[in-house]
């Protein structure tokens, strides 16, 4: 590709055009933002988180629709109104709920190929949330659960911004290959760094950037267990194929976040189970939410 008489690398094509991207991805967008914004003062209502909810049909229908949902919810308790799913699940538990219905809609693409990228990309980090936040609650850290969610919903979507941009930089370009194996290497190799650029751009609080930058180092912290829940799931989900990348972890129970968080074969065999059981139980949700569903497991560029 070439700018101004000088070719560059897709790495750096991408590098170029992501803080564009970046601008175009607001993590908080909408209902999200004025819903965070409100929680972080200590004396929001539940009137008044319910009144944000609502000032968006879309999203409150959603948020209706996954808190009667036993995937999200965990319960069979009848949820009527916005106010009742509030009370019922939390506030943190519902803003996770607004993210995610507010996420899914940037997990698509016109292009056949990329959506099918986007479609598994979305399905590996409901997984890695839902197993993050399972494991958590398993382990006895439950006041880290909703956090989990979030980090495990956010932990790759630098390859979001990666893939966003390779899309704008396509419909301008008919000449990439998106089969090209540049691609897939360009977004295991920037993920990560792109992940902690958009969330800082944001203002996202530093303990989810630093997961999305640090999830695949092979160093971590033993005491930072949400980090550690996070890789936890992920290389699960990995072991599983429910991923965008084809290289499959060598022995997820061997690894060290397994030894320091002292998992044993069983609670990994269940984390296992709760994450096919999130597969499953995705298609359900979609079809309720009226979404069209994701293909099941890998697909790579």
């Amino acid at each position: 590709m070439e700018t101004g008489g000088k070719i560059l690398s897709l790495s750096d094509t991408v590098e170029r055009h992501a803080s564009l991207t970046q601008l175009k991805l607001p993590v908080f967008p909408g209902a999200a933002f004025e819903l965070r914004q409100l929680l972080a003062s200590d004396d929001a209502s539940i009137d008044q988180i319910s009144q944000v909810i609502s000032k968006d049909q879309a999203i409150a229908t959603n948020v209706l629709k996954l808190a009667n949902s036993t995937f999200y919810s965990g319960t069979n308790r009848s949820v009527r109104t916005v106010r009742d799913a509030v009370m019922c699940l939390g506030s943190n538990h519902i803003l996770n709920l607004v993210i995610c219905s507010c996420q899914h809609t940037y997990y698509k693409s016109q292009n056949k190929m990329l959506s099918k990228y986007l479609e598994i990309l979305w399905q590996h980090a409901l997984c890695v949330s839902i197993g993050s936040k399972w494991l958590l609650h398993e382990l006895g850290y439950r006041k880290f659960e909703d956090e989990g969610f979030l980090a495990g919903l956010l932990h790759d979507i630098g390859k979001l911004v990666i893939i966003k941009t390779v899309e704008a930089i396509y419909s301008a370009d008919i000449n990439i290959d998106l089969r090209h194996p540049n691609i897939s290497i360009t977004i295991e190799s920037m993920h990560a760094q792109q992940g902690y650029k958009l969330l800082d751009a944001w203002s996202i609080p530093v303990v989810y950037s630093n997961i999305s930058l640090n999830h695949h180092s092979p160093d971590f912290d033993a005491s930072d267990i949400l980090s550690i829940a996070v890789r936890i799931s992920n290389q699960v989900c990995r072991k599983m194929g429910i991923s965008t990348n084809s290289e499959r972890p060598a022995d997820v129970a061997a690894s060290p976040e397994i030894k320091a968080l002292a998992i044993d074969e069983y609670v990994l065999a269940d984390l296992e189970t709760v994450i096919l059981d999130a597969v499953q139980s995705e298609y359900s949700m979609l079809n309720e939410l009226g979404l069209d569903n994701s293909t099941p497991y890998g697909i790579y560029l």
